[in-house]
């Protein structure tokens, strides 16, 4: 509006709540020209947004679909373990991407959607989050959302990949009798709500924006963040694998997103995948 020769620019937010589902049309209109707003799927209730995302795949939905749900029923994170979000509080949502790109790059994408959820959870609560390799967002020494990675190949080369997130918003894990680990969320961390869908706007746009990078080759940039924003690096960490476990010091995260350790016997050893755990407690 106009008041004298004064223009008053007023931006009318949604407000945080609880009650209600995510809006596809504010999402919509506040990814504007990205390619993530030409094709949103929503499902107030669905098994899992990555299968559903996968489906989506293989019968020739574009990339940039976003499959979106309330309550999974079937929900999923690495090696099938369950991933528990009450409705209507959290963010579960998968993206489906067609990048060239060959199997062994793939891992990168995981990164890349890592550091696009930390910013945007720092734009729109100020909470600092970082990185627990391989998948997972951790505030401290708990969990705040997780990444499930999943794709279809034709030889080598890439057909489709499939990143679904899950991530604790506005849900207060205290109130929960019992859970298999310890997690937090933006409100348990900062005692206030936050509005789901302008966080994912936010999330959204900068994958975007970090995934076109990644595919013109600029990815130096991006390497250095995730190293940064690791909470393994410097430590010693314990490596389970099918053969038995291996020990040593992370040293970085690799350009392909894998973890780098030098092992008790002063070797590197290069870990696509698996469970890592930190062996020396250290305050961050």
């Amino acid at each position: 509006m106009n008041i004298g020769n004064v223009q008053i620019m007023i931006e009318v937010e949604e407000v945080p709540s609880k009650s209600r589902s995510l809006q596809p049309s504010i999402l919509r209109k506040g990814l504007g020209q990205s390619f993530f707003a030409t094709n949103l799927v929503f499902h107030e209730i669905a098994d899992s947004t990555n299968s559903l995302a996968r489906e989506l795949g293989a019968n020739g939905a574009p990339e940039g679909t976003v499959v979106m749900a309330e309550v999974q029923t079937a929900g999923r994170g690495r090696m099938e373990r369950r991933w528990l979000s009450p409705g209507y509080v959290n963010l579960l949502f998968s993206l489906l991407l067609r990048p060239p790109m060959k199997a062994e790059q793939v891992f990168g994408l995981t990164m890349l959607l890592a550091l696009a959820s930390i910013d945007g959870v720092k734009e729109v609560s100020g909470l600092a989050s970082r990185i627990k390799w391989p998948n997972d967002l951790y505030v401290g020494r708990k969990k705040l959302g997780g990444i499930l990675t999943e794709l279809s190949v034709r030889g080598n080369d890439v057909e489709y990949v499939v990143l679904g997130l899950g991530l604790n918003v506005n849900w207060n894990p205290a109130d929960e009798e019992s859970l298999p680990y310890s997690v937090t969320s933006i409100l348990a961390e900062t005692g206030k709500m936050v509005s789901r869908e302008r966080l994912l706007v936010r999330m959204l746009k900068r994958f975007e924006s970090y995934y076109r990078q990644l595919l013109t080759g600029e990815i130096d940039e991006f390497y250095e963040r995730w190293n940064e924003r690791s909470i393994l690096l410097g430590k010693r960490v314990e490596f389970e694998t099918v053969d038995g476990t291996i020990c040593g010091k992370a040293s970085r995260v690799d350009r392909s997103g894998a973890l780098i350790i030098l092992d008790d016997d002063g070797q590197e050893q290069k870990l696509v995948c698996g469970d890592v755990s930190v062996l020396e407690v250290q305050d961050e």
